[in-house]
């Protein structure tokens, strides 16, 4: 869940732990609700980022926003979103929009997934991520 105020609220009436709940909230490290946390700019937060995931976070960043980096075709935010190992990077742009700049954003090598770099066991392969069917 994005919202917070009075809809993360509603939605943790009765369930503060978010126990026989289906979706996660956006919330603080430590309340008995977080599981989830957003920290929208990795520049200049990507050691909190890092922190949040080894503690067991689910960490959502983005690598773009208000169209700056595509119009700068600017990857700084992007690439540090992708090495701070947050589980959920946000993109306005996962092909390019020739309109702004040849700016896109995907994990390295084109997949839909990688292995984590915080947190991933010593023997995660990119490619056994993905498995190919018949």
């Amino acid at each position: 869940m994005d919202n917070g105020g009075s809809k993360r609220e509603m939605y943790l009436d009765g369930h503060p732990s978010l126990e026989g709940r289906v979706i996660f909230t956006n919330a603080n490290p430590g309340d008995p609700d977080a599981a989830f946390v957003k920290r929208n700019s990795p520049v200049g937060s990507s050691a909190d980022i890092m922190d949040l995931i080894s503690q067991g976070y689910l960490v959502r960043t983005r690598a773009d926003g208000d169209t700056i980096q595509s119009r700068e075709n600017d990857p700084s935010q992007r690439d540090a979103a992708l090495a701070t190992g947050a589980q959920f990077v946000s993109t306005d742009y996962p092909v390019p929009n020739l309109d702004f700049s040849e700016y896109f954003v995907q994990i390295p090598g084109g997949m839909p997934a990688a292995c984590n770099p915080i947190n991933a066991p010593a023997g995660c392969r990119n490619g056994s991520l993905e498995r190919l069917r018949p």
